[in-house]
Order: structure tokens, then C-alpha cells, then sequence
């Protein structure tokens, strides 16, 4: 009954009446939501893959996705200059989320205590691990007088003490507008401290521009300038190795879950940043992140094959990639739903010349009938996402494969992700600007609120989430993490309807 054809649900126990004019209409309605859902899921069917020699023919045969054509694109506005409820975090929430994913790095906040302390009690929360983080902690007298001497006592006191292998120093507010030298500061740290086996990087990480995506994605290229090219570098490459540069949406469960995807293809893949090691998983206690990839692993990249990145805002690093080492790349802007998690196994049996594994095939054909099952309640539904510009596209994509609509999509600042977005108006603004009629809010634990005020459901996703119990260990990414979410929604939707 579900190969392909539509379908309504006729049994006794639905809970639409079909009986009379009003029951009559109610049919018609499903019959053409269920029309449109299958003529939609035609346009993702998949045929014969031809593969071709690894790695030369593949590679070139591989085009690099730059961001622009694809959705139709949407409306986009700017909010009101004030700020109520905001969705906005700083950038060095991000640089500092991003730090997690490096073993034995520690990130150093350059500004005032509060600063620090704001970062890891929303870090904290919403990965429900400790985390690593630092600070110079200035008072008055430290930006009166000059701060560049408390940042070399601090750093030199760190590695002293902890012996990291990585320090990142993060600029805050305070220190930008004051003008800090933080480039000769950390110069002549690197001849104070040279006999110990530490780099030190600097992200400028203002809280008055851009978002968490932004100082996220300026950390992973800091990080890519420590890389230090060999003499025969550009030549050799090691085979099957790929880079996979992934954005600050994914959960750990998901970054465990994209290595075993590549994997199965028989790639070597090096993954920057690496948050799999905040699912709970990590033992003992440092003060320095754990688990994530080594400072080796990173010097290794240059010597990479192809660079996948995940998500918009990690073309950037890409980019760098490309010009340092010239390895190509390829822009996935989402890898859950149907055809996200598609190009990704497309672009991988590319790269590895292999087929698409059989575990993959059965999990693609379980997604498909969930779908089927579950689009009767996703039909005409009227969604709003209050999400990072990155998530926002991956999210919408897949409830735009559902039947639903995303009517607004509320981002924190503007990116480069934006025409991206399958929603018909995109809103550049705060959880407070959010109005309308909505079946659905999907956004980080802090839209409660407006849930509540708005009268719907809200589907926790995003930064920070803390009212739902297990989202690191939640997969969100490929077929399972899909099949997870669109179950999810629907049975929020189901209660409501």
C-alpha cells in the first residue's frame, strides 16, 4: 500500500470524521496532502549510482557546492534595534564550544570574570559535562593601566600548572574596544615559554558582532593556521583520508554518528572539531578538554584527500584549506533529512568508490516508510523554527520533505546561510518578535516562554537545551537521526491534533 502511492488512514480509529459535507472536505484535504507528500518524496527517489576510479576521476568529478541557487528564497527582515528575550549568544560561546573538540586544549577568555562565567554555566547546562575554560578575569585597574600584563602572568600560570597542549585566547568586548596588542603579547609569551610543548592561538571574539556560528567558525581556521606545511607536502597526499570540517549544530551523538558513516566507506576521516567526546562518555577528570582531536591529527590535514565541511558558515575554513594545500571541497548545508542525508552518502561513495553499505540502504528504506507513516500529521502544519542560521537550513529542509511549512524562521544575526533557509519569511530578531499562528516552535530550551504565550508545542533543538534530559546522546544527522526526529514531532503534533 506505501510504494509510492498516497493513502488516507480510513480505519474506525482515525480521529477525522469523513462522514457528511464537513467529513467530505476533511477527505479531500488529506487525499491532497497525501498527493503533494508523494509527488514530493518522487523528487527524491534514488537510482543506479555509477562510481568511478578512486581517487583521481572522483575527485575532479566531485563540484564544489558554493552557497547560493538551490530553495526558493525567502523574505528576509531585519528586527527592531532592542532586544527582548534574545536568541543572540556571544561569539566566544561558540570559539569556546568548539575548543571542547580538541584534546588537551583550553580556551581563555581575555575580559571580565562575568564573561567567562556566563559561557561555562550555558556550556555546562547544555552539555551536562564540565567543561574547559579559562579567564583572565580584568578589573578596573587591569584596563585603566593596561591588561596585556595580566594576560602573560595568566597564561604563563596556565602552562606551568596544567601543561596544555593547545591555549586559545579569546578577546572579548572589553579587550577589543580597549585595543589590547594581544598579537605581541602572545609573541613574547612564545619566547618566555619555549621550552614547553604549548601553541598558542588567537580568536578575536567580540560580544557586540556576530553570533556563536561566527566565533565558532573562526576558531577551526585559527586552529588550521597551526597546521605547518612539510617540504613535499603539496604532493602527497595520504589516500582515503578526508577532512570533515563540521559546523556548531551538530550534537556529539551526531559526531559519533557521521565518523561511523564515513568509516563504512572505508575513508580515514579527520574530523575538526570533535565534540563525540561530550556525549558522557569521557573518564577521569582534567581541567583541559578530552577526547577531541589531537593537535597530530590536525597536523595531518594538509595531507588530506578532500574536505567535506557541514554547514554554511564552515566554507570559510574550507576555503583556507583549499588555498593552503589545494584540496577541494564540498559544501554539505545539511545532513539529516531525506536528500541531505542522500548527498552525503552520494559524496562519500564518490570519494571511496564503494557503494552505499546494505545497513545504510535498510535504515534509508525504514526512514522512507516512517515518513509515510508519520505525513499524515505533518500535512499543511504551519512551523516556526528560533534557530543558528545553519541548523535553521537542515531543520527546514526536512520538515519542507514532511508537507509542512516553516512560516517564519527567526535567526540571531545575519549569515550567509540566510537565502538558504526553506521558510516562507526569515527574521533576523529575538524570541520576543515571534508572532503569528503556529502549529509548532521549534527552538533552544529558552523559548518556553514563548511557546507557552504562542499556545503551542515547542521541539527543543539548538543552544542551549537543557530542559530535555539526553540531547547530547540524541542523534539528529543521516537516516536514524531523521527517522528520530520526524517521530518526535509527529507525536507532538499527534497530541495536539
Amino acid at each position: 500500500m506505501k510504494e509510492g502511492f498516497p493513502f488516507v488512514d480510513v480505519n474506525q480509529e482515525r480521529h477525522t470524521p469523513y462522514a457528511g459535507y464537513e467529513g467530505l472536505v476533511n477527505l479531500a484535504e488529506d487525499i491532497s496532502k497525501s498527493i503533494r507528500f508523494f509527488s514530493q518524496e518522487s523528487k527524491v527517489r534514488r537510482g543506479p549510482q555509477k562510481i568511478g576510479d578512486f581517487p583521481g576521476q572522483r575527485c575532479q568529478e566531485l563540484k564544489i557546492k558554493e552557497p547560493g541557487g538551490g530553495p526558493e528564497k525567502s523574505r528576509i527582515f531585519q528586527g527592531r534595534d532592542a532586544v527582548i528575550n534574545p536568541l543572540k549568544h556571544s561569539q566566544s560561546i561558540g570559539a569556546v564550544m568548539a575548543l571542547q573538540g580538541i584534546d588537551r586544549a583550553l580556551p581563555v577568555i581575555h575580559g571580565a570574570q562575568g564573561c567567562a562565567f556566563l559561557a561555562k554555566v550555558l556550556v555546562t547546562k547544555h552539555f551536562r559535562e564540565p567543561v574547559a575554560l579559562a579567564s583572565t578575569k580584568l578589573f578596573t585597574e587591569d584596563v585603566v593601566m593596561g591588561s596585556e600584563e595580566r594576560l602573560s602572568s595568566v597564561i604563563e600560570g596556565i602552562v606551568e600548572k596544567q601543561r596544555p597542549g593547545l591555549i586559545a585566547i579569546l578577546t572579548s568586548g572589553l579587550s577589543e574596544v580597549r585595543g589590547d596588542d594581544v598579537a605581541g603579547s602572545i609573541k613574547d609569551l612564545r619566547c618566555r615559554i619555549m621550552d614547553a610543548p604549548c601553541s598558542i592561538v588567537h580568536v578575536s571574539t567580540p560580544d557586540y558582532d556576530g553570533g556563536i556560528e561566527d566565533g565558532y567558525a573562526k576558531t577551526v581556521e585559527a586552529l588550521l593556521d597551526t597546521i605547518v606545511p612539510g617540504q613535499r607536502e603539496q604532493n602527497r597526499k595520504v589516500t582515503g583520508q578526508v577532512n570533515l570540517l563540521v559546523g556548531s549544530h551538530l550534537t556529539p551523538a551526531d559526531f559519533t554518528e557521521l565518523r561511523e558513516i564515513v568509516e563504512a566507506f572505508g575513508l580515514r576521516p579527520i574530523i575538526l572539531p570533535d565534540l563525540a567526546a561530550l556525549d558522557g562518555s569521557r573518564q577521569g577528570f582534567s581541567s583541559l578538554a578530552s577526547g577531541g582531536t589531537g593537535l597530530s591529527e590536525i597536523s595531518l590535514m594538509g595531507l588530506s584527500e578532500y574536505t567535506i565541511a557541514i554547514g554554511v558558515s564552515m566554507e570559510s575554513p574550507a576555503r583556507k584549506l583549499r588555498e593552503r594545500f589545494g584540496i577541494e571541497y564540498t559544501i554539505l548545508e545539511g545532513i539529516s533529512g531525506l536528500r541531505g542525508t542522500d548527498t552525503l552518502m552520494d559524496t562519500l561513495s564518490a570519494l571511496s568508490g564503494r557503494a552505499l553499505p546494505a545497513r545504510y540502504e535498510r535504515q534509508r528504506r525504514v526512514l522512507i516508510d516512517a515518513m509515510r507513516d508519520a505525513h499524515f500529521y505533518y500535512g499543511g502544519k504551519r512551523f516556526c523554527t528560533a534557530l543558528e542560521p545553519d541548523l535553521s537550513v537542515q531543520f527546514s529542509r526536512v520538515v519542507e520533505e514532511m508537507g509542512a511549512v516553516v512560516e517564519l524562521a527567526v535567526v540571531p544575526n545575519h549569515s550567509a546561510s540566510l537565502q538558504r533557509i526553506s521558510a516562507k519569511e526569515v527574521r533576523v530578531g529575538d524570541l520576543f518578535s515571534i508572532d503569528g499562528g503556529f502549529d509548532l516552535l521549534i527552538s533552544n530550551s529558552h523559548g518556553e516562554i514563548t511557546a507557552e504565550r504562542l499556545g503551542i508545542p515547542l521541539y527543543e533543538m539548538g543552544f542551549p537545551v537543557y530542559r530535555t534530559i539526553g540531547y547530547p546522546a540524541k542523534s539528529t544527522i543521516g537516516y536514524r537521526g531523521t527517522l528520530q526526529l520526524i517521530m518526535e514531532m509527529a507525536n507532538l503534533l499527534m497530541e495536539v491534533h
